[in-house]
Order: structure tokens, then C-alpha cells, then sequence
């Protein structure tokens, strides 16, 4: 699983989830405490995760674990299945996220 280390500390899902919207647009739904697991099944996760998805192979799984002095964020491809769908899903959307937050500058400073 990808992880993103941002210097700053106490990072929220929702500080991410507003970063995401704001960069994302209106195409993609986000949704806190869900985790995708295949085309369209989600399950209920942790208050630290959250699901990005546009159509049905655009899925990306965001797992957000804030410390003291700094946040892991972890980007892993919703759609589980193996060959096609998780390559779509790295070279899509999970991609897309991933260098979106690695660049975000509201999660470069200390709040």
C-alpha cells in the first residue's frame, strides 16, 4: 500500500477529504469510514478511512493515520480484483490521489 508522509501533524480525514473535493471535483464521490472491495461492494471501515470513486473501476481506498509530529496517509486501489481492474486502479484515480495529496500544500505546513 502506498504511503504519503506529510510533516504535519493531526491531519484529519477531513482536512484530506476537503483536499480531494477541492482538486477532484464534483466527478468523484467521497465517502468517510467505507472501504471499496471490488466493483461495487464497500464495506463499513474505521473513521480513519475513507473511499474515492468515480464509475465503477474508479476506485481508491485512503487510510489516514495522523501522529504527533506526522500524518501516513495510505492510497490502495478499491477494485480488489487482480490483472485488469487493480492496474486501472494504479494508473487511475488511486494514482491520481496519490499525487494530488503528495503536492497538496495544506498538508506541508503545521497547524
Amino acid at each position: 500500500m502506498p504511503t504519503i508522509s506529510v510533516p504535519r501533524p493531526n491531519v484529519t480525514v477531513e482536512d484530506v477529504s476537503n483536499i480531494l473535493r477541492d482538486k477532484l471535483g464534483s466527478r468523484y464521490q467521497i465517502t468517510p469510514s467505507v472501504t471499496g472491495k471490488g466493483f461495487f461492494k464497500e464495506v463499513p471501515d474505521d473513521a480513519n478511512t475513507m473511499l474515492v470513486k468515480g464509475n465503477r473501476l474508479e476506485r481508491a481506498n485512503i487510510r489516514v493515520d495522523s501522529g504527533a509530529h506526522s500524518t501516513e496517509i495510505n492510497v490502495s486501489p478499491g477494485a480488489t480484483y487482480p490483472g485488469l481492474i487493480r492496474l486501472i486502479d494504479r494508473i487511475g484515480i488511486a494514482r491520481r490521489v496519490r499525487h494530488i495529496l503528495e503536492n497538496a500544500t495544506e498538508l506541508a505546513g503545521s497547524n
